[in-house]
C-alpha cells in the first residue's frame, strides 16, 4: 500500500461495514486512511466486505451518501451529520465549505500579547508556579501522601459465544480489596493504615447498617463502602500535606495507585466509580489501558486520581520493582490465586492446612511453579494464621505495603530536583518536567565532580531581556514553523 500511494500520489480511504449501528445513520465507519494530503493527490475510496469466507473490494464513488456524515472536501475538519430533516445544518456545512473553498489554508502562527517562556512543567503545577512567583522555594515539598490497593478475584469458565469469532472463555468477579493509606509527617516519615473488605463482609449485620451511615443504596458492593471510608481517610491525607500557608495553592486530590492496574484493577472499578456520592471524571487513555481516571466527592469536592505505579517505574514486576526500588527487606509473597473460583472460594479459603506445593502450579504461566524456598517461606509465613483466608488478607494487604517504600525513594530522588512525582501519571513526563526544572533551578542538577562551578538559579526579578547583545535573535516566522510542521508530519507517515 505504502509503495502504491508513492508512486501513484494517492490518498487511499478505506471503509467497513459496522454490524452494531446496522439500520442507523453512520453503519459504514472509515476503517483506515493511507497516504499524506497534499495539493496534487487523489483520492481514493474503498469499501471492504468481508462475508465470513471472501473478502471483496469495492469502489465508493460518494462516501457522503456511504457513511451519512458530511465532511468538508477541503480542510477536513468541518463535519456534519446528512440529514432529510435538519436542512439548516446542511446549509452551514454548504456555506462553510465555499468559505474553505477560497482560503488557502496556511498555518499562522498566533503569539502571546508578552513573550512567555517555555516552561509548561512549571506553569501546570500550580504549587511551584506559585511558590517561584513568590519566591518561595525553600518552602517546597513533594506531595507524599497517598494510597496503594489491589484486588483479588475469582475467575468462572463461561465458554460464552458473543459473537461468530469471538468466545469469552473466563469472567472475573471481585473477592477482595486490599489498601494502605500513607499518613505523612513533616519529618519525611510516615504512617501507615491498612483496609481490608471482601465478599463475607456483605453478610455481616451491620453491613447495611454501615451503607445507610455513609448514605450508601442498600444494592451497593463492598468496594463501594471502601471508596466512602477511604475518601474520609483521604481528607486526613491531604491537611497532613498542606502548606500553612493558606495563599499556596495546593491540589485537593489523593493519587490511588495499583500495579499493573491500568490493564486490570481499574477494570473493575469502572461499575462503583459513578454514583450518588461521587462521580467520575474523563479517563485518559482507553478502556484497554487507562492511564488515569479522576473521581470527584460530591460533597467534599475531594480528588481520588487512579494512576498505574507501574508507569512510574517502567515495565517490570511488583517483585522486581520491590527488589531495585524498595526495602531490601520486604519481599512479595505467593499465593495460588488460580485453584478458587466463585463455586468453592468460601470451602477452599476456610480451611485451617496450608495449601500444598503442586496448588501453585499456574496454567498462564505455562504450568509454572514457585520454587522450593519460596514455598519454604511461605509455611512459615502460614503458621501465624488460623486459616487461609487470614493468610489471603496478609497477602494482599503486603502487596499494598511493599509498592509505598519504592514510590516514597523514587518521591525522593525527585525531589532533590524540585520535581513532585505524584504530580504525574508516568515516569516520561516526570522526566520532561525534570528537563524544564534543569534551566530554571540548575544549581540543584551540579554534580559532585563540578562543585567548583556555580550555576546560577532562576531569578524572578532579574532581566534576561538580552544577555547577548552579539548574538542573532531567533525569528519565528510562518515559513519556519511551516517546514517544521512538515517535517513532524513526516516522521509520523513513516513511522506509520
Amino acid at each position: 500500500m505504502t509503495k502504491f500511494i508513492d508512486t501513484f500520489n494517492h490518498i487511499v480511504n478505506t471503509y467497513t461495514y459496522h454490524e452494531e449501528l446496522e439500520g442507523k445513520t453512520g453503519q459504514y465507519w472509515l476503517f483506515n486512511l493511507y497516504g499524506e494530503l497534499n495539493n496534487e493527490s487523489m483520492t481514493l475510496d474503498l469499501l471492504l466486505i468481508n462475508d465470513g469466507t471472501e473478502q471483496h473490494v469495492m469502489y465508493v464513488s460518494n462516501v457522503q451518501k456511504l457513511t451519512g456524515v458530511l465532511i468538508c472536501p477541503y480542510c477536513y475538519d468541518y463535519v456534519t451529520i446528512l440529514s432529510d430533516n435538519n436542512k439548516r445544518a446542511n446549509e452551514y456545512f454548504n456555506t462553510y465549505v465555499e468559505k474553505c473553498k477560497s482560503s488557502t489554508h496556511e498555518p499562522q502562527i498566533l503569539l502571546h500579547d508578552v513573550p512567555m517562556p517555555i516552561c509548561s512543567a512549571i506553569l501546570n503545577h500550580p504549587t511551584t508556579e506559585y511558590i517561584m512567583a513568590y519566591g518561595l522555594m525553600d518552602q517546597f515539598k513533594a506531595w507524599r501522601g497517598f494510597i496503594t490497593y489491589d484486588f483479588e478475584t475469582l475467575s468462572d469458565q463461561v465458554m460464552k459465544n458473543i459473537t461468530d469469532q469471538t468466545t469469552l472463555l473466563s469472567q472475573l468477579s471481585k473477592l477482595s480489596i486490599a489498601s494502605t493509606e500513607v499518613f505523612p509527617n513533616q519529618d519525611k516519615s510516615y504512617e501507615l493504615v491498612n483496609r481490608y473488605y471482601t465478599l463475607l463482609d456483605e453478610l455481616s449485620e451491620n453491613y447495611q447498617e454501615q451503607f445507610e451511615n455513609y448514605g450508601l443504596q442498600s444494592n451497593s458492593s463492598f468496594v463501594h463502602l471502601w471508596l466512602a471510608l477511604t475518601f474520609e481517610s483521604a481528607e486526613q491525607i491531604y491537611q497532613c500535606m498542606n502548606y500553612d500557608d493558606e495563599n499556596i495553592l495546593f491540589d485537593k486530590c489523593v493519587k490511588v495507585l495499583g500495579w499493573n492496574s491500568s490493564r486490570f484493577d481499574i477494570t473493575l472499578l469502572w461499575d462503583t466509580l459513578d454514583c450518588e456520592l461521587w462521580t467520575m471524571g474523563v479517563p485518559i487513555g482507553d478502556l484497554s489501558n487507562t492511564k488515569s481516571i479522576t473521581v470527584t466527592h460530591k460533597k467534599s469536592y475531594m480528588k481520588f486520581q487512579f494512576v498505574d505505579a507501574e508507569n512510574l517505574f517502567g515495565p517490570m514486576t511488583l517483585k522486581a520493582c520491590v527488589k531495585d526500588y524498595g526495602d531490601k527487606s520486604e519481599h512479595k509473597d505467593v499465593f495460588p490465586y488460580q485453584i478458587i473460583n466463585s463455586k468453592n472460594w468460601n470451602k477452599v479459603l476456610m480451611k485451617t492446612q496450608p495449601f500444598d506445593c503442586e496448588d501453585f502450579k499456574s496454567q498462564l504461566k505455562g504450568g509454572y511453579s514457585i520454587t522450593k524456598d519460596e514455598y519454604d517461606q511461605y509455611l512459615i509465613d502460614f503458621k501465624t494464621f488460623i486459616n487461609r483466608l487470614e493468610y489471603l488478607k496478609y497477602y494482599k494487604i503486603n502487596d499494598t505495603e511493599i509498592m509505598v517504600k519504592s514510590i516514597m525513594n523514587l518521591i525522593d530522588t525527585f525531589e532533590q530536583f524540585n520535581n513532585d512525582v505524584l504530580h504525574y501519571i508516568s515516569i516520561a513526563s516526570c522526566a520532561y518536567a525534570t528537563k524544564h526544572y534543569s534551566t530554571y533551578f540548575t544549581s540543584k542538577f551540579n554534580l559532585e565532580s563540578e562543585k567548583q562551578t556555580y550555576y546560577s538559579d532562576f531569578d524572578i526579578n532579574a532581566d534576561y531581556s538580552n544577555p547577548n547583545p552579539k548574538a542573532k535573535p531567533f525569528e519565528l516566522t510562518a515559513g519556519y514553523r511551516k517546514n517544521k510542521c512538515n517535517h513532524y508530519k513526516q516522521q509520523d507517515y513513516k513511522a506509520g
